[in-house]
């Protein structure tokens, strides 16, 4: 049988790897049980078929991905397991190429974020947040981690290294902030706290308040970084987004590409409204 060696000797090393660096989340559940569950599917699959994995053809591999593509990709990593240690064929699962988010326009960017900015009937923190998302296209993973270090301290006034009014919007969020330390004496340090003292909150129920409040993350993040990417070159988009320099080079491509089809959409539009020539 090989799925109990594949799940001892490969999937739960590499798990408990991850956990070791840092602390177990459900992804990592789950990553572990997406390729352990897609390894069974694929082996019940040729079972019924009365055939074994060694006798499993490319063609009898690719078909069952068709069947239903949704998560059974991730068999690759099963398969490369077979097959490096001659259980199988070389049997080829190509990587799951990921959609591109869709932005949203830049009218609708704007509004959202001087919504943040400005509406005093968002809760601050959605406020907050969702202004570093508009403006910067940080992932809800590291705007949860901010904490009051990222302040300078200068004659007694808190003042912080971004624009205005970001810079007093978050002042103000800090300033809200309750008293977590002994006896509550002692402030917090998180700028999203989460329900222990010390502690940041959760990226899940931050993203699902937003998208209550009508801020989506994915398109707000895409257009943010979009816009960044057409202003700065990506070795200098990088460092303070805390982005690989790959990752931000397929940013100015995708602006690049974006820009290039405003362009030819404009200059069509122009040419539809200019008057015919001649007499």
């Amino acid at each position: 049988m090989l799925l109990g060696p594949y799940a001892r000797w490969s999937v739960m090393p590499r798990a408990r790897r991850r956990a070791a660096r840092s602390a177990s989340t459900r992804g990592r559940a789950r990553w572990a049980y997406t390729r352990i569950n897609t390894a069974v599917a694929l082996l019940e699959h040729l079972a019924s078929l009365d055939l074994t994995l060694s006798e499993a053809t490319q063609l009898e591999i690719e078909r069952w991905l068709a069947a239903d593509p949704s998560t059974r990709y991730e068999v690759r990593d099963f398969l490369v397991w077979t097959a490096r240690r001659g259980h199988s064929d070389d049997l080829l699962v190509p990587h799951r190429g990921k959609a591109e988010p869709e932005g949203i326009d830049e009218d609708t960017h704007w509004d959202l974020l001087q919504q943040c900015l400005h509406d005093e009937d968002l809760p601050l923190d959605m406020r907050a947040a969702g202004s570093l998302l508009l403006l910067f296209g940080q992932h809800l993973t590291h705007i949860i981690t901010l904490t009051t270090g990222h302040l300078d301290h200068q004659d007694s006034h808190r003042t912080i290294r971004l624009p205005q009014p970001l810079a007093a919007l978050l002042t103000r969020l800090i300033d809200h902030q309750p008293r977590q330390g002994w006896s509550g004496n002692t402030p917090g340090t998180r700028l999203f706290p989460g329900s222990r003292p010390g502690t940041h909150c959760s990226a899940s129920p931050l993203a699902r308040a937003l998208t209550g409040h009508g801020i989506p993350i994915r398109p707000c993040r895409a257009t943010a970084l979009i816009q960044l990417a057409e202003e700065m070159p990506p070795a200098v988009l990088a460092p303070p987004l805390g982005l690989h320099v790959i990752t931000a080079l397929q940013w100015r491509r995708r602006a690049a590409t974006d820009w290039t089809a405003y362009l030819q959409a404009r200059q069509r539009a122009l040419a539809d409204r200019r008057p015919p020539s001649g007499p």
